[in-house]
């Protein structure tokens, strides 16, 4: 579904035949021969027939240990991301393992549903004692108060925290650095700034899954040929609004490669389709 990102600018066992022939005198040595051959091609038969069960039975096996391994993993990093406090991170991760049907992985869906409640709670406490809480929910631009990508491109341009500063300077802020990327783009470039911009947050849509409908993104040009793209969701929680982070990414123009962010090391890796 495509989004209007304006306002973001943003083997079958073969037969083997054998063959002998031979004069009364040379019987011994051919029969020993044909012996020998039937043993290899028993010992063959039962090789190639013992191989593409082996192969038969790694066919049916790796899906389910995979998506297990898959599942255990995410569980696993959502559960470091709370331990190490990063609770907007640990609830985006947490939130995309139960998204998935864990029916019959009812220990992982039972820990998970567990974490998400525990990162919950501590996502409303931490929210409740912010000063800025109460001016982000009344403020026109809460992606980009909520945005780790947004607060330091402010904070650099500014000097200020755009958690607390009003909507009025955020407004400025966006019309300066749209009129700034508007002046540098090149006007004989096949794509507009507005383009450029739709093109990269479609394609992380496509390789990534997530609905543009149901979250927030926050995209800013990097460099020539790279974009950061940072996606959150958000919610409720005792009436007070919180946003997880679901991935900050990072999209290649010219390889058409996206990276994902591990929270706790700020590596990048390959996101696969």
């Amino acid at each position: 579904m495509k989004k209007n990102w304006s306002r973001l600018l943003i083997i079958s066992l073969g037969m083997v035949a054998l063959s002998a022939c031979g004069t009364n005198n040379e019987n011994e040595g051919a029969t020993s021969e044909a012996t020998n051959s039937e043993s290899m091609v028993s010992e063959s038969a039962v090789s190639e027939t013992t191989s593409s069960q082996e192969v038969d039975s790694t066919i049916e096996e790796p899906e389910e240990v995979s998506l297990q391994e898959k599942y255990n993993k995410m569980y696993t990093d959502g559960s470091a991301q709370y331990d190490a406090g990063k609770y907007d991170e640990a609830a985006g991760t947490i939130g995309v393992l139960l998204q998935n049907d864990l029916s019959e992985y009812n220990e992982i869906e039972t820990k998970a549903t567990t974490l998400k409640e525990q990162i919950t709670l501590a996502q409303a406490e931490e929210a409740k004692a912010s000063e800025a809480t109460a001016l982000i929910e009344n403020s026109a631009y809460k992606t980009e108060r909520t945005s780790d990508l947004a607060a330091a491109e402010f904070a650099e341009a500014t000097g200020k925290d755009i958690k607390t500063v009003s909507d009025d300077e955020i407004s400025s802020w966006l019309s300066d650095k749209e009129a700034a990327t508007a002046e540098s783009s090149n006007a004989t470039t096949e794509a507009t700034p507005e383009e450029e911009m739709t093109t990269v947050l479609d394609a992380v849509v496509s390789i990534t899954g997530i609905s543009p409908e149901d979250n927030q993104f926050y995209a800013t040009k990097t460099n020539e040929q790279t974009y950061t793209v940072e996606i959150r969701h958000s919610h409720e929680v005792d009436g007070v609004g919180i946003s997880n982070m679901v991935g900050m990414f990072e999209y290649n123009l010219s390889t058409k490669e996206l990276k994902k962010m591990d929270p706790l090391t700020g590596e990048y890796s390959v996101v696969t389709e």
